[in-house]
């Protein structure tokens, strides 16, 4: 050991090391080195403590996740967990051996990603799943769902989408979800008490919603790098019987009504390129599996476009399935109407109606149909009177405007627009028609809809110019 000296210039007197005995074997190897050699010859193993045992190396000080690869015995940076392995585990991958410290003790394997399949059992009436489908080495989709314990009471259901040749889009997806549920778990004001002033009041949130969202993106890289994490954005919220949506990019909110006099809907509009064409007239099973079909034209991240105003849509509350979905689901299966339907037999076949069950009914579905994408269904169930009164109202409107108008119309929002929202003309109808506001200044490419799908590079659609779009790769995201 070294000793510290007493006196300014005092040498400092060094104790020997002793070397280890002629023929003595490494502790580490077992291989025998020569009198006074201070590492083993064949592993290379610190010798020189004279016990015969390598040297540990010194103990980490930095704080966990500030390690640095220059620090000695530096084996990784610590990544925080949410909670400990199981004992004993059984691996998934080979059935045999068991997780221990993190990795299969038989084939080596590490456990999976719990966020491969999440199930997320809300309530009673509403509840979702996310799986990351058959093609895809992560789930970069994303689930945030909450509900009240009486049914129709209140509901919040996001689904975000993460894009899949963006960097770390799977952190964008998560980070949009959290924080946009964060800001719709609060009640929408209710103003002056009209449906009009309630309607305004979740125009307004919805929002807000989306610019926390899109703040939480930006903030999941600290660099500028070339495709920045990125992601779709979906919701509905369930309040006072009444049903508000929003979406941007491509994933979906669909009303699937009970009643076959009612007709099922998408609410809202995709930004996407197969939306473009469909407003131009092509016919919707073509738009939606062309080349471009998935090249979105509105995300959220750090090169979003500017205008981030989501598709609103406000309808009075009846008895049917309100569904947020991502594209995993709906390549499958995209006219409401045939969706219904679906839902209607996989309800049957599992003689169940419990939204999470059904849920997972129909990423069974689409798994069975390929699992070419991740899959995300979130559902809640709304059963008309036996659910909270609805407000006073008739008709459905689109809510494009911060002056919102309320439930009691049927017609697009004709309202001057503010400067928290533009107008959007036209509504989806069931069969796919309807237009759509401008793309934005580029062009994204969300996740792969299959073989189909190619790189997106330039569009023109409806007279509007997109940019050169992103990559999409059919084989990840």
């Amino acid at each position: 050991m070294t000793e510290t000296p007493t006196q300014p210039g005092e040498p400092v007197s060094v104790a020997p090391v002793a070397a280890p005995a002629e023929g003595e074997a490494c502790a580490v190897c077992g291989a025998v080195n020569d009198p006074g050699a201070s590492f083993c010859e064949e592993c290379g193993a610190d010798i020189s403590a004279g016990a015969g045992h390598p040297a540990s190396a010194p103990a980490q000080t930095a704080p966990a996740g500030e390690e640095s690869p220059l620090d000695v015995g530096w084996t990784g940076p610590v990544v925080p967990q949410s909670g400990p392995a199981p004992a004993d585990a059984l691996c998934t991958a080979c059935g045999i051996g068991h997780i221990v410290d993190g990795y299969c003790d038989h084939c080596g394997t590490p456990p999976p990603d719990p966020r491969n399949h999440v199930v997320v059992p809300a309530a009673t009436w509403v509840g979702g799943v996310s799986d990351i489908g058959r093609r895809h080495s992560r789930n970069e989709d994303a689930i945030a769902v909450g509900a009240g314990e009486a049914p129709g009471s209140r509901a919040v259901l996001v689904v975000c989408d993460g894009v899949s040749m963006a960097t770390d889009s799977h952190l964008a997806s998560l980070a949009a979800a959290q924080a946009a549920k964060a800001v719709l778990d609060r009640p929408f004001p209710q103003g002056v008490g009209t449906p009009d002033a309630w309607a305004a009041g979740a125009a307004r949130a919805f929002t807000e919603a989306v610019e926390r969202a899109n703040e939480a993106v930006a903030a999941t890289v600290d660099d500028d790098v070339p495709n920045p994490p990125s992601c779709t954005f979906a919701a509905a919220v369930v309040e006072n019987g009444a049903v508000v949506s929003g979406t941007l990019g491509d994933s979906r909110v669909y009303w699937l009504p009970d009643r076959d006099e009612e007709p099922a809907r998408q609410l809202g509009t995709d930004d996407s390129f197969a939306q473009e064409q469909m407003a131009a007239g092509v016919p919707r099973e073509e738009a939606e599996n062309g080349p471009q079909a998935h090249s979105i034209t509105r995300w959220l991240g750090r090169d979003s476009p500017d205008d981030l105003t989501p598709h609103l849509t406000t309808l009075p509350g009846g008895e049917g399935w309100l569904m947020v979905c991502s594209d995993g689901l709906w390549n499958y299966c995209s006219d409401a109407g045939e969706l219904r339907e679906l839902v209607r037999a996989r309800a049957r076949a599992g003689a169940t109606t419990d939204p999470t069950e059904l849920a997972g009914a129909l990423v069974d579905f689409a798994n069975e149909q390929g699992g070419r994408d991740n899959i995300t269904v979130a559902l809640a169930r709304l059963a008309g009177r036996g659910s909270a009164p609805a407000l006073p109202t008739a008709g459905a409107t689109d809510v494009t405007t911060e002056s919102a108008p309320g439930l009691d119309g049927g017609s697009d929002s004709t309202a001057p627009t503010t400067p928290v929202a533009r107008t959007v003309t036209g509504t989806t109808d069931p069969a796919g028609a309807g237009t759509r506001d401008a793309p934005g200044p580029g062009v994204a490419t969300d996740a792969s809809a299959g073989p189909q799908s190619t790189a997106a590079t330039t569009a023109a659609t409806s007279g509007a110019a997109a940019t050169a779009a992103r990559e999409e790769d059919p084989t990840h995201g």
